[in-house]
């Protein structure tokens, strides 16, 4: 019995040097992660901003390019109002073909 007391007594010694070690290298590590969490935090903070950047700059350009077109169009309408009309005419009716098209299409 007293063999069977020294094994158990062994596992035992083995199980808390073990984790001993592994609670060891746990608090070593530590350090190290918290860092890690922090550089992806940080990355992750300028992909945002850099994404909100981009979605700004867009915007700005959308809307450069809005107002360009709009005093385009006025122009050439204040320049030329019988162009104009011809225009808005023929697209209205492919505007209209285009939905009967469609109506019809739908109900067969």
């Amino acid at each position: 019995m007293s063999d069977s007391k020294t094994v158990q007594e062994k596992i035992s010694s083995l199980g808390a040097r073990v984790n001993s070690q592994v609670q060891g290298l746990v608090d070593e590590a530590q350090p190290a992660l918290q860092r890690m969490t922090h550089r992806v935090k940080d990355e992750f903070h300028d992909l945002s901003e850099s994404g909100q950047e981009a979605l700004s700059d867009a915007k700005h350009m959308l809307e450069k390019e809005a107002h360009h077109v709009r005093v385009t169009t006025e122009h050439i309408i204040q320049h030329d109002p019988i162009r104009s009309v011809l225009i808005a005419a023929g697209t209205g009716a492919a505007i209209a073909l285009a939905a009967s098209w469609f109506m019809r299409s739908r109900s067969q």
